[in-house]
């Protein structure tokens, strides 16, 4: 089992970013799931389900996408060294 079986897209809070990458020509494109669950087909899907249907937005490649969720973590970067 993944996170992606796990998962319903309805789960993630509306302003929850995606990064939808494609696995043929690497393009890259960030959605928000409410910008997904606009659509009807996405009501009750799961996360790997969005995966599967979802596409490349090139018109030239239209290649299978793999999807990630972007958390807004504001943490500072980690500076190390010697004392």
């Amino acid at each position: 089992m993944s996170w992606k079986t796990d998962l319903k897209l309805a789960d993630l809070e509306s302003g929850t970013a995606i990064e939808v990458m494609c696995k043929r020509c690497g393009h890259a494109r960030y959605e928000r799931q409410a910008q997904l669950m606009r659509r009807p087909e996405f009501s009750q899907a799961y996360l790997d389900e969005v995966e599967y249907s979802l596409h490349c937005s090139n018109r030239f490649c239209r290649g299978g996408v793999r999807i990630s969720l972007i958390h807004d973590d504001k943490n500072e970067a980690f500076v190390g060294g010697m004392a």
